[in-house]
């Protein structure tokens, strides 16, 4: 059986409508049919030759859909169920779970695709919807809210900035300050910095008080420099944050899906949604400077 897909052809992505439906193996044991998926900036970067990626892979790594078969030909497999509504942490997979699905092995932006039972994460059927592809992002936002401590800027004019000051006052960090510009950082002034934009952390450390903690936010494959003495005089500790809790994130979406108040502003977040045969137009949009999320609506009930 065939499915529509797009891929990474000799460096471009490509619409494909004829690429084979994911066959099951011991290491991605679980079919989803794939409902809704998120752009991201690294499927920008992969698709641009900025980021390596496998030849002819699935881009794709935000996703949600139902599960629709699992490797034993049961109707369940573990705590799993034929119809559960599901996303996926997208680092988890590959034999050690330490492959990136959309990088390494195929991805989401396709009518199905092949998940470790280990990298799913279990939604409610709410967020079948543009909700639940946004796990991972929110998933992500939630990461550097672990090193808060003291007074605690977020910089970035980004939407990745824009989450997560929305994620950190949602969590009840209220008191976080978001600053756009470096001319606003104040000289030895805060117990932490969450960049989201490396492009100046020099600049990040002269705000930050002795001891003071920068966090990394971003996920540049671009290099950045600084000034190692800076670092080494303050002793500033320079902390990575990849995920918070993806459950966490669910309940976060949940919230907002049911448009419960004091949750996330999808309006300034969400962007418009596409059909995969439109992924000329949608990244177009999505590559665009302050860009909100775009989507694709893959398949229907």
């Amino acid at each position: 059986m065939k499915m529509r897909a797009i891929i990474l052809n000799q460096g471009s992505a490509v619409y494909k409508a004829d690429r084979d439906i994911p066959k099951l193996t011991s290491h991605y044991n679980v079919l989803v049919k794939v409902y809704y998926a998120g752009i991201c900036r690294t499927d920008i970067a992969i698709r641009k030759g900025a980021v390596p990626a496998k030849e002819d892979v699935i881009l794709g790594h935000e996703f949600c859909g139902k599960i629709v078969g699992f490797l034993n030909g049961k109707e369940e497999m573990g705590h799993w169920r034929i119809g559960d509504v599901v996303s996926a942490n997208p680092m988890s997979f590959g034999s050690k779970g330490d492959k990136m699905c959309g990088k390494d092995c195929d991805g989401a932006f396709a009518e199905y695709i092949a998940v470790p039972s280990g990298a799913l994460v279990c939604l409610p059927p709410s967020l079948l919807s543009p909700y639940g592809a946004f796990l991972e992002p929110v998933a992500a936002a939630l990461a550097p809210l672990k090193y808060v401590n003291g007074l605690t800027c977020i910089y970035g004019g980004n939407r990745i900035a824009e989450l997560t000051c929305q994620v950190a006052r949602v969590m009840g960090n209220r008191d976080i300050e978001r600053i756009t510009r470096t001319a606003d950082l104040q000289k030895d002034h805060y117990d932490c910095i969450i960049e989201t934009e490396p492009f100046d952390i020099d600049a990040y450390v002269d705000a930050l008080k002795p001891n003071g903690v920068l966090v990394v936010k971003s996920r540049s494959y671009s290099p950045s420099s600084f000034t190692a003495n800076a670092i080494a005089m303050k002793e500033i500790c320079i902390q990575g944050a990849r995920y918070g809790d993806f459950n966490v994130a669910s309940h976060i979406l949940t919230a907002a899906a049911n448009h419960v108040t004091d949750t996330l502003d999808t309006d300034k977040l969400f962007g418009n949604i596409y059909d995969l045969s439109q992924f000329e137009t949608a990244f177009a949009e999505a590559e665009r400077i302050g860009s909100k999320k775009v989507f694709f609506k893959i398949c229907a009930e």
